[in-house]
């Protein structure tokens, strides 16, 4: 009998610990299933390269006439050299100045630092190449590092413009030190407000996103993004309106972000395994 109680006893033991085991197993499967960091990240990144390239696109959409305000704040200062007046003189050098302290834009924005950009064309001539690169730059109050290239394609069959957009090595640093990584191959086709030009007509501009992205979240997860419905960016609004793309982070399941129907907000919605969650983007 004494043998018995004993197997029993160990059988129980066993079966407890199994139990607590199998537990934590699923507690930790849900918190996977509800992991959103690489997707704030990877929205984070996305946004303020978007915002980087319309500032540039800004500035040197401006080759014809002396200006002191722009719609990312009049306390920055752009200079070029050559001068635009020097139209026979290429490569030029931008360099968009927001100074040492915050300069707030009309949409909110704030930053502070450089943009230094080597130009080889207009920006609206085919094979022109703007590349951009940040010194000491924030953006509300995030650390932004990396290279930005910009290369002008033409016009695809659509008869729009359309662009080459490729992010690489870039950083982001956020207020409380937290670091996140990016990279990003895509094209950005111009299908509305090209015919416009200057500050009162920026904000019908409006740019389709494809491609894919990669990165590493401020937790240490890698994963890869691919952009299965084009992103739509209008140029006024900090956040992408609408599209949707599926991010892969490593070890975990696939998410499909959606950023919903157009309205201007930061607002977006991840999938995972049929179960999805509102989150807000910076």
């Amino acid at each position: 009998m004494k043998t018995n109680w004993v197997k029993y006893s160990a059988l129980v033991i066993v079966s407890i610990a199994l139990a607590t085991t199998s537990c934590k197993k699923d507690e930790e499967d849900e918190k996977i299933d509800n992991e959103t960091t690489t997707a704030q990240d990877n929205a984070l990144a996305q946004n303020i390269f978007d915002d980087m390239k319309k500032v540039v696109e800004e500035a040197v959409e401006n080759d014809t006439t002396s200006k002191t305000s722009f719609s990312f704040g009049t306390c920055a200062t752009v200079t070029v050299n050559p001068a635009w007046a020097d139209t026979a003189t290429w490569p030029k050098t931008v360099t968009i100045d927001f100074g040492a302290t915050n300069c707030t834009g009309i949409n909110g924005v704030k930053r502070r630092g450089k943009l230094v950009v080597n130009l080889t064309g207009k920006y609206r001539n085919q094979g022109s190449v703007l590349t951009v690169n940040p010194t000491n730059y924030y953006v509300n109050d995030y650390l932004v590092e990396g290279t930005k290239t910009i290369t002008n394609l033409g016009r695809n069959t659509a008869n729009n413009l359309h662009f080459s957009v490729n992010v690489s090595n870039a950083k982001i640093t956020s207020p409380s030190g937290e670091v996140s990584t990016w990279n990003s191959t895509r094209t950005n086709e111009w299908v509305e407000g090209e015919s416009t030009i200057g500050l009162l007509n920026l904000c019908d501009d409006v740019y389709l996103i494809s491609g894919s992205a990669n990165g590493v979240s401020r937790t240490g997860k890698p994963y890869t993004v691919n952009i299965t419905s084009p992103l739509r960016k209008q140029i006024c609004c900090r956040w992408i309106v609408s599209g949707t793309l599926v991010i892969s982070p490593t070890g975990l399941l696939n998410r499909t972000i959606d950023f919903g129907s157009g309205a201007c907000d930061n607002s977006a919605t991840i999938t995972i395994a049929g179960n999805t969650f509102t989150f807000a983007m910076n």
